[in-house]
């Protein structure tokens, strides 16, 4: 029928529009949690909160959840609490049940507040100007030419991957463009990074 054919030729399009719309939200969310961390940091000796990583089987799926010191001083809402460990009251467009995700150079905790070896980053040298040169691992913040990402999952990503929270940061992940939105496979990561000199860049300038 007609309205079939029609149906059919303008699915994909609403389609796209829909996610359009979402990735504009995600966007938008990740610049906010941007500023709550601007507004942490003038208040804590322009440093940044630690990155949280957990093992269990359990908390896996939340590896990097936002920091829960942006939650007790009240620059984001409160959401779950299981234990002592305290969620966001933000959900990530494309993670239904999770947060987005936080990784900073540097000091890094269990959800419990065990100290944990420093996180890393492996980032390619000349970044952000260059993505060629080889990737060096970074786990100091004042060596490291990037302080913090914050990166929705994106369209399309991985589950497996995703519940194991195995991210393939050895990769470059979530530094490099190869991870990142691609228009035209409609598939990566929503960014949104801080470089050391205070300057923005992400998928949010494509």
């Amino acid at each position: 029928s007609i309205i079939a054919l029609l149906m059919a030729i303008l699915m994909p399009a609403m389609s796209r529009a829909r996610e359009q719309a979402r990735i504009v939200v995600a966007n938008a969310e990740l610049y906010g949690i941007g500023i709550a961390l601007e507004a942490y940091s003038m208040g804590s000796e322009n440093k940044y909160p630690p990155t949280r990583a957990e093992c269990s089987p359990d908390a896996r799926k939340h590896i990097y959840a936002l920091p829960q010191e942006l939650i007790h001083q009240g620059y984001l809402p409160k959401g779950g609490e299981i234990g002592k460990i305290l969620y966001a009251k933000i959900e990530d467009e494309f993670n239904q049940g999770s947060t987005y995700k936080y990784i900073a150079v540097g000091p890094k905790y269990d959800f419990f507040g065990t100290p944990l070896p420093n996180q890393h980053l492996y980032i390619p040298e000349g970044f952000p100007y260059s993505e060629e040169g080889k990737l060096v691992k970074y786990t100091e913040p004042e060596k490291s030419p990037l302080t913090w990402v914050l990166f929705s999952v994106g369209p399309k990503y991985d589950e497996q991957r995703l519940e194991q929270g195995n991210f393939p940061v050895k990769s470059g992940f979530p530094v490099i463009r190869n991870f990142w939105y691609s228009s035209q496979t409609r598939k990566g990561i929503l960014t949104r990074m801080r470089l050391k000199r205070g300057r923005h860049i992400g998928t949010f300038l494509d």
